[in-house]
């Protein structure tokens, strides 16, 4: 994945070494099991209050793996 981003951008990350390049991977896993649990648990939720946080929380976390999306690809993210 590294070497398509790299080829895609003509090495523009190429100063972005492997062990960076799999954190931020990692982390947008992270966002996006963030995303989703907050989704199951504001769907569980009985308060609205509650339930309105946690929905807000994930939107957060979409934003945050929208960014690092855009990062690699700004074509793919509108």
């Amino acid at each position: 994945m590294k070497q398509q981003i790299q080829q895609q951008f003509g090495g523009q990350y190429s100063q972005l070494s492997t062990k960076d390049f799999n954190y931020i991977k990692d982390h947008m896993s992270w966002e996006l099991l963030a995303m989703k649990k907050c989704a199951h648990y504001a769907s569980e939720c009985e308060d609205p209050q509650v339930a309105q946080l946690i929905s807000q929380i994930g939107e957060m976390h979409q934003r945050h793996y929208t960014t690092l999306l855009q990062y690699f690809n700004p074509q793919s993210v509108q």
